[in-house]
């Protein structure tokens, strides 16, 4: 399997570290490293490509990795460009570069279980009860559902051939990642009825999702709370590195 690595530059990153995330140091090591080896160790990624500033990143982890090219400010279009270089493939696997405590078998676990569903769009989602136990500081954002209560993880797994004609729709979704009831209103008003209500599952997001984009998304309750234990502030460095 063919990897991707989201390692941008975003100005809102720019404005709270002063660099892309990729670099800063957790435990003295490169943040990126974490996710380039949990790939490596999967046993499963045969090829990783990184997508960032490649000036600055090549010295770094060029030799950690297969391909490094330049990206641009905005997730969405590191993400597309990144696509582009596999176009004929059925399944990709994408991942963040700020995921610390991403292991080998957390990724073996979400490849072995996509390659079950057999959809375009896979998604590893964690159960807030997961999450806090092993990370109690962490701070996250939850959604609730008739299923309980969940958060997203930070690896996903797409079919590029069918992602790559939804650029607004998948633009729309990522401007609003942050903010599960903004998120649920870009998708359709009734569905943040249904969620206020509780009555939203997991299924009526998959069945929605298909019949209004034409693609099949899965969504699968990972044990591997490390999939969306992420960094977004600077204190949360200081939160996680507690748990080293």
């Amino acid at each position: 399997m063919k990897a991707i690595i989201l390692a941008g530059e975003s100005p809102q990153d720019i404005e709270t570290f002063g660099q892309g995330k990729a670099l800063i140091h957790f435990n003295d090591r490169p943040l990126i490293q974490y996710t380039i080896e949990a790939l490596v160790q999967s046993g499963l990624v045969e090829e990783i490509l990184v997508i960032g500033n490649k000036e600055v990143l090549s010295p770094r982890i060029g030799y950690k990795v297969d391909k490094i090219i330049d990206g641009n400010k905005e997730l969405l279009d590191n993400l597309i460009t990144a696509l582009s270089y596999f176009p004929q493939e059925e399944n990709l696997l994408i991942a963040t570069c700020d995921i610390p405590f991403i292991g080998g078998e957390a990724v073996s676990n979400f490849i072995k279980e996509a390659h079950s569903l057999q959809a375009d769009l896979y998604y590893p989602i964690i159960r807030r009860a997961v999450c806090e136990q092993r990370y109690p500081a962490a701070k996250r954002t939850y959604i609730s559902m008739k299923d309980g209560e969940f958060t997203g993880g930070n690896l996903i797994m797409v079919n590029p051939q069918k992602i790559m004609f939804m650029e607004d729709e998948i633009r729309l979704l990522i401007t609003h990642r942050k903010n599960p009831i903004k998120m649920l209103k870009a998708l359709g008003p009734s569905l943040v009825v249904k969620m206020l209500a509780k009555r939203l599952t997991i299924k009526d997001l998959e069945k929605y999702i298909e019949e209004k984009f034409g693609i099949k998304g899965r969504a699968f309750v990972t044990p591997y709370p490390e999939v969306g234990t992420d960094i977004d502030r600077l204190e949360d460095i200081k939160i996680l590195e507690k748990y080293i």
